[in-house]
């Protein structure tokens, strides 16, 4: 089946029964949260262009949600979503390359009935809304996943060295156009299921580029089976989820001494496991890619033999009482960096680690205040940045990037507002 087909055949099944809404009650509403943070950053700028990245600095992330709903008779929901995302600008974890701190970042409906729910438009994949997260004391301050990240490289922009993002969420297709698929949840499982033709992330090229680009992933198949039950006293949640997708056009088909390695299809899964008794919540995650860093744009570096490889692990534990809780989390990833050398290539590593505790008061369920520490430690080894620099570029290693050393202390505080 094509891509038209299948678009069409989706916005079928949404419309099939439309004739019916004018005799059923809609439902709307508007929700939203902002996230700001102050915080004080340490950071050793050893090779930055700007020597200024650190010090005393804010941050902000938000959304405001827009949903409307109808019940037919018939028993069927439908229903549209539309999210405008206020965002750190290029500290933020956008993977679209748009920085723009306000934007429209998700607008889908939604067809739901007995047999499931099918989710058409701009929304996350069925790996990423599948993902049992680690728990944290922060909302977007935090270390899995930062959605304000403190630490910069030398252009003031997230610092993601060989592209290594430390999170454990499969996020791939982001919120590109795509078709979602979520089967009722039976006896605590659910299952996932989504389809992205290719990136179109921010409502750009809705549905198809006019060009096939090298190394652009396309045709993203995504599977996620959530868990979610209580067991006596315990509530279990855990997830097990599997992408995959083609790449148009590969910019490195032939293997030789100096390259050993050529491009390929872009892979994952992931897994994650969290228990909460009571107050205590504990858990962790694990994320593998095959693209380096486990960063994933229209066109990330994936190659064969492992020579991109990517390990994410993460453990966060909570704990909870009245209206105060303390935390704490750890995160660290490991990408391998192919390297081309006239005299045979190699593969070196690039590592990070990320560390965080603190406390936070809830005034109310939707108000929160917290404080703490984080610490983020990377480390590219001595091949592929002799110099120890905090960004180095890689001669021989394939598309833009840089790796580098680097060691970041902040202090922080984050207000949370929900609405």
């Amino acid at each position: 089946m094509s891509r038209q087909a299948l678009l069409g055949a989706s916005l079928f099944v949404l419309a099939g029964t439309g004739v019916a809404f004018a005799g059923d009650e809609f439902k709307f509403d508007v929700s939203g949260f902002l996230d700001a943070a102050l915080f004080d950053d340490q950071q050793d700028t050893s090779g930055f262009a700007d020597l200024d990245n650190d010090g005393f600095g804010a941050l902000a992330n938000g959304k405001l949600q827009l949903r409307g709903s109808v019940l037919t008779d018939g028993g069927w929901e439908f229903g549209g979503r539309a999210e405008l995302r206020l965002q750190s600008g290029s500290q933020s974890n956008s993977t679209t390359g748009a920085d723009d701190w306000l934007q429209l970042e998700k607008a889908y409906v939604w067809a739901e009935s007995g047999l499931g729910r099918i989710e058409l438009g701009a929304q996350d994949g069925a790996a990423k809304q599948a993902q049992a997260a680690p728990p944290s004391i922060t909302k977007s301050m935090r270390i899995d996943n930062p959605l304000m990240m403190p630490v910069v490289d030398g252009a003031g922009a997230y610092y993601r060295p060989a592209g290594l993002m430390l999170r454990s969420d499969s996020y791939a297709s982001d919120q590109s156009l795509k078709v979602v698929y979520r089967s009722p949840r039976l006896f605590g499982l659910q299952l996932s299921l989504s389809y992205t033709p290719e990136f179109s992330a921010n409502l750009e090229r809705f549905v198809k580029t006019a060009a096939t680009d090298f190394d652009q992933q396309s045709d993203i198949f995504e599977a996620g089976l959530n868990y979610d039950t209580n067991l006596d006293d315990v509530r279990v949640r855990a997830s097990l989820t599997y992408l995959t997708a083609r790449n148009e056009a590969e910019s490195d088909t032939t293997s030789t001494p100096a390259s050993p390695w050529t491009s390929g299809d872009l892979s994952e899964w992931s897994a994650a496991l969290n228990f909460k008794v009571q107050g205590l919540s504990v858990g962790g995650a694990y994320r593998h890619s095959n693209a380096r860093g486990g960063f994933i744009d229209h066109a990330p570096v994936v190659l064969t033999g492992g020579a991109s490889d990517t390990d994410i692990w993460s453990f966060g534990a909570l704990y909870e009482w009245e209206s105060w809780k303390v935390g704490a989390n750890y995160v660290r990833g490991t990408t391998n960096v192919a390297v081309a050398d006239l005299l045979g290539g190699f593969v070196g590593e690039q590592k990070g680690d990320g560390w965080q505790i603190g406390a936070a008061y809830a005034f109310t369920p939707d108000i929160q205040v917290s404080a703490g520490w984080q610490s983020y430690d990377f480390d590219a080894g001595a091949n592929l940045n002799p110099a120890g620099l905090a960004q180095t570029g890689v001669f021989g290693a394939p598309g833009s990037m840089y790796a580098g050393d680097l060691k970041a202390d902040i202090v922080y505080t984050e207000v949370s507002f929900g609405f």
